[in-house]
Order: structure tokens, then sequence, then C-alpha cells
């Protein structure tokens, strides 16, 4: 029978210097054990294969090393020996998932009293700690407060939040991150080197991302995809090993989904038959890295991609905008917990989010939504405006009344927008082709500003108007009450005398005169269709789909 060690136990660190990724708890445990502060409570906490349980056993190594306590044992005394070989009598693991009751711990305190037998502490390790129950906690307490004085006590566990806080104040937490995809990959290039594996390029870096943070996680996906290829893996063996999906085909299922491209995105995805949720992270990944760059610039070091990886991360932000790349994240995220609600149903849940993303008018930014709504509630206010480009002639309906009519309403003194400042005073002229382009750059310019308003004089019309002793006269159509509020509104009003004097390159006074509304022709919807539904598929470069 073969004695073959598999690699994440052959290459498990024997002292703090071979742990990588943890150098701040690192520091602490090495600070405590250099200054003789060891406390008698340790809890490890952190993700699954980050190193929890080797850190405590490395610590327990360090305190019973014969020339310690120190934080860098021997590792050739017997104490040291025993430690390394998991044959130490006095370093006691507990597993609490198989030991979750009272009695279990009514047990570990009646030992505890007793010396060690061969070491200097006497060490208890109790791993997913957070599996006691409640009662085995409350029977802990008073032991873990003031324990004997050889017990030091290393509690490991995923899942810090379910652990009482009685237990919390009691320890000391340590917390470990997810270790990073680079240094995953310099460590698995180290282990391959050391194998003899001569590995394509890109492999050990598709087993880091698959890892998410844990080293354990990517030595164990290494022996497999070994024992399946061989000494020369290749990207195609490890694809093939599991299914899995490289960072080359979640970038182009990307491209298809920003291209609405629903066909050959759903064709694609059968070939991910399996790893409906591994694919749902690996796209979460790339488009929080997008995300990231968009938001924080290209040399933010938030993100650890390097290289294409970077530059196409970059390049997807600029294109979707971080407004954008947050909604899909959050349309992912909301799929991946349908989920694990509808187990059976990963491959539906996966299409449906995907074929969602591709319309693009379902992941439209807030702010851009909000502008259109904007624009289509000033056109049914007051009836749709040609567009800007349309000819002068277009935009302005039939001349309004002249000067010599009488004013339906709206006094000269009562709706004049003070000049700005003093300027030189224009001589009296009349309307001519020197006016209209006047006129044409005053709405051009009042747009910029005061949109609604621009619209407004523009669909009212106002080519009768005139220009004497630098005031402008505008003889508007009779309006509306919220129309007329609108034009009386003092801001309005000293906004609109600023594009006067942009305009017409001079201070001036504004005077608005309005008259009876010209007849327009009503607007008819296209037949089976209402107004409203048409000038909204206007509005949003929509179409109108009939549901038999």
């Amino acid at each position: 029978m073969s004695s073959y060690l598999v690699l994440a136990r052959k290459y498990r660190p024997r002292d703090f210097r071979e742990v990588i990724g943890q150098d701040v708890v690192t520091e602490v445990l090495r600070g405590a054990l250099a200054a003789g502060h060891v406390g008698h409570a340790y809890l490890f906490a952190g993700p699954r294969g980050t190193g929890k349980t080797t850190l405590a056993r490395i610590f327990a190594k360090c305190l019973n090393c014969e020339t310690g306590p120190t934080p860098t044992p021997c590792g050739t005394c017997e104490r040291c020996r025993e430690a390394d070989s998991g044959r130490d009598v006095d370093l006691i693991e507990i597993d609490a998932a198989s030991h979750t009751g009272v009695d279990n711990i009514r047990e570990l305190r009646e030992e505890a009293v007793y010396a060690p037998m061969r070491a200097r502490f006497k060490v208890y390790l109790i791993d997913e700690v957070h599996m006691l129950s409640k009662g085995a906690f409350n029977a802990l307490l008073k032991t873990l407060e003031e324990p004997p004085p050889h017990v030091v006590f290393l509690f490991a566990t995923t899942e810090p939040h379910k652990v009482l806080d009685t237990i919390l104040s009691r320890c000391q937490m340590l917390r470990l991150a997810p270790l990073s995809e680079e240094r995953i990959t310099a460590r698995l290039d180290e282990v391959f080197a050391a194998e003899g594996v001569r590995a394509e390029a890109g492999v050990t870096a598709e087993l880091a991302r698959h890892a998410r943070g844990g080293m354990r996680d990517a030595l164990s996906q290494a022996d497999k995809l070994l024992a399946f290829a061989g000494a020369e893996p290749k990207l195609a063996d490890l694809r093939r090993l599991g299914g899995e999906t490289g960072t080359r085909e979640l970038e182009e299922l990307l491209l298809l989904i920003e291209r609405g491209e629903r066909a050959p995105l759903l064709t694609r995805l059968q070939a991910v038959d399996g790893e409906e949720e591994e694919v749902l992270t690996g796209l979460l990944d790339l488009l929080r890295a997008a995300a990231l760059l968009a938001w924080c610039g290209a040399e933010t070091p938030l993100v650890v991609l390097a290289g294409e990886e970077r530059k196409r991360a970059l390049e997807r932000g600029q294109r979707l905008k971080g407004e954008r790349l947050e909604l899909w994240m959050q349309e992912l995220l909301r799929a991946r917990e349908r989920m694990r609600q509808l187990p059976g149903q990963e491959r539906v849940v996966l299409e449906l989010a995907l074929l969602d993303l591709a319309r693009v008018e379902h992941t439209l930014p807030l702010g851009e939504l909000v502008e259109r709504l904007e624009a289509l509630e000033r056109r049914l206010a007051g009836g749709v405006a040609p567009p800007a480009s349309a000819p002068a002639a277009a935009r302005a309906p039939a001349p309004a009344p002249t000067s010599e009519r009488p004013r339906a309403s709206a006094a000269p003194s009562s709706a004049a927008a003070p000049a700005p400042a003093a300027g030189p005073v224009a001589a009296p002229r009349a309307v001519g082709a020197a006016s209209a382009r006047g006129w044409e750059a005053f709405l051009a310019d009042l747009a910029k500003s005061h949109g609604a308003l621009s619209t407004l004089f523009a669909r009212l019309g106002a080519s009768a108007f005139q220009l004497e002793g630098g005031k402008l006269r505008l003889a508007l159509a009779s309006l509306a009450p919220e129309e007329e509020r609108q034009v009386r509104d003092k801001r309005n009003l000293a906004a609109c005398a600023r594009a006067y004097a942009r305009a017409f390159g001079h201070a001036g006074e504004l005077e608005i005169t309005l008259g009876p509304a010209p007849a327009r022709a009503p607007e008819t919807p296209a037949p089976g269709r209402d107004l409203f539904t048409q000038k909204v598929a206007q509005e949003f470069e929509g179409t109108v789909e009939e549901l038999s």
C-alpha cells in the first residue's frame, strides 16, 4: 500500500517563517512569545484553508519547545519532533463537531487540573468551536476564565459569530484573511518546482482562482490534477478534470452579455453544466475587479489582478461604468441566493439571471433612468417638442401676436427680468435674419441650464419678437397656469436675461407678453395603441410587443 502524503500535509508550515499571507497574526503571536506575554486562550477565526489549525499547532510547538517558549522553535528537540509528527500527548486536539455536549466539557475540566505529562504546557486545541452547544459553552466558562497555570486553550472556527459573547470576551481573537491569488500562485509554483512538475503557463493561476483564498483547497486541487494529468498538466486538463470554467471563458460570457447576444450566451452555458454556482462566483469576481477599477482608478491596490487581466478589467469598467457594474453584481448575488433556495434548478436560475443582464434596458443606472423620465415628463406636460437639430421654421409655430395686439395677460413690468449688468444699448430694429439667429442662440444657451424653459419657448414660438431699446420682447401664446408660473419665476427670468446677454452680445431687459394659444392639431396614437404608451416607447427607444 502506498504511503503517499498529500501535498497539503507534505508542505504544511512547521514554523511562523513558512506561513504565508497571515503577517499580522504571526507577528502578534511571535511578539507574545518573545515578550513572555502569552495569554491563556486564543481564538483563530477565518475562512477554511487559511491556516487556523496550522497556526495553533505552531504556537503550541513554540510554547513547548525545549529552548522556549520561543518564536523560533528548534525543530530538533523531542517536543518539536513529537509536535511535527502529531504524537505530542500534551497537545490535545478536540473536534467540537463530535464533542458538542456538556459531558465532554466536564471531562475536559477534570483532566485540565492535572499537570502535563512531558511538556511545559498542556494545550487544548478545539477545532470548529462554534459547534459546541450552549450548555457546553457555559460549562467551559469558569475554566476558560481562570484555567490552571499550565493550561492554554486554542480555539479555531470558521463562524465566530456563532460563538457566545461570553466566550469571545475571555479570548484573544485573531482573524485570518483569505490569501491573495498572487500568493497562492507563488506558493503553488514553489511546490510544483519541488515536486518536479512542469505545468503549462496559467495552470497555477487557475488553481489559485478556484481556491477562493484557501491554500489547502489549492493544494488539494493540485493533487487531483497531478493524479489526472501527470507531471506536465495543461489548462485543458484542468478544465476536463472538473469542467471548471477558466477566466477566458468567463470573460467571453461577459462579452456576450454586454452585446446582448442571448442565443450564443445560452449555447455557451451548456459547457458549464453542474458548475452554475462556480460560474456565478467567477463572474462576480471579474465584475468586482472592474467596479473597483472604475471607481478607484487604474492604480488602485484593491485589485490584485495584473498584466492582461488587469487591462481587460479596466477596459470593462470604463465601458460599463461603476453604477451598471453594481447592478449586475446585485443581480448575480440574488441569483446565487435563489440557487441555494431552489436545489436542482441551478441551471434555470443561472440562465434567467444572465438573460436579464443581457437586456440592456433592464440594467440601466438609476441616474440615466431619471434623466429619461424627466425628459418624458416634460414632453408629456406640453406635447413633444421637435428635435433641436430641426430647422428654426420647423420648431417655431405660426407667428405669435405682435406688440400691437391687445395683451391677454401679464403686464410687461411684472414679467420683466432685471439685467445682470449695464451695457451698450442696441438701436431699435425690426425682426430679420440676424434676429432669428439671435433667437436660436438664445434658446440654445438657455437649454444648457434650463432645458424645460427652452423647450417651452421653442414649442410655443416667439418668431414675432422685437429688439428695441436694449429690450427683448417675447410675444408668447397663452400659457397654462403651471407654464405661466414657470415663466414668471424670478430665477427663470434671471436665467433668461443672462442667456439674452450672451446670445445678443449686450445686457438688456426681458419682457414677456401673452396671447391666445394657436390651434394645434391633436396627436393621434398608432392604431391599437394609446398615446401615452407611444410616447414612452419613443422616449426610451423601445418597442411595444403585443402579448397573445
